[in-house]
């Protein structure tokens, strides 16, 4: 009889500790988690003046997020996935330096500095979502994307910059009872 294949290097009995530190090590301030979050090796999330992350998120090692926002249930960010702010330090000061601009976190936030990511959604790794964007729900974003500009629900989009190419689901019945699923499943705190 076969073993089933091991996802993870690390034996089971210090799986639930080295999940609990890796979360410590990535999880900096203003960012407000909900509950399974999972993390892979050398993830930072950071936020200048807020950022939530919602139930049973998981984000692949190296991945970088340091923007305002929200990121629905159930999304799944792949590994080396940067989603940044386009804004984070001043262009337009006569006579400064770019290393002495105006920085987001010492000025008021404004709605270009946020991304929203919706439930259920994937962005495969090495992708780079851009503050002042949405990603709807159930969306998939394809490897080595760059996403400039709103991506709609139920969409596949991929490229520099991502454009969408076609829908998750073809029909919107079989998307709406898809969602309705996980928001169920998100209802009820289920984390599979």
């Amino acid at each position: 009889m076969k073993r089933p294949k091991l996802r993870s290097m690390i034996p089971r009995p210090l799986i639930s500790i080295v999940r609990i530190i890796t979360r410590k090590l990535a999880v900096n301030e203003n960012v407000f988690t909900g509950n399974n979050l999972r993390v892979g090796r050398g993830v930072v999330i950071s936020s200048p003046h807020g950022l939530t992350l919602g139930n049973n998120v998981s984000i692949g090692p190296r991945s970088i997020i340091q923007v305002n926002g929200s990121i629905g249930d159930y999304a799944l960010i792949g590994m080396g996935v940067q989603i940044v702010g386009r804004d984070d330090h001043s262009v337009h000061e006569i006579g400064v330096p770019m290393a002495k601009s105006t920085w987001i976190g010492d000025r008021e936030p404004c709605p270009r500095d946020s991304v929203l990511i919706g439930q259920d959604v994937w962005i495969g790794g090495s992708s780079v979502v851009l503050s002042g964007v949405e990603i709807g729900d159930g969306s998939i974003i394809g490897s080595g994307s760059v996403v400039t500009r709103d991506i709609p629900e139920n969409s596949i989009a991929v490229g520099v910059p991502a454009k969408v190419v076609s829908k998750r689901f073809s029909d919107n019945e079989e998307f709406i009872l898809h969602m309705n699923i996980i928001g169920e499943l998100s209802c009820r705190g289920e984390d599979s």
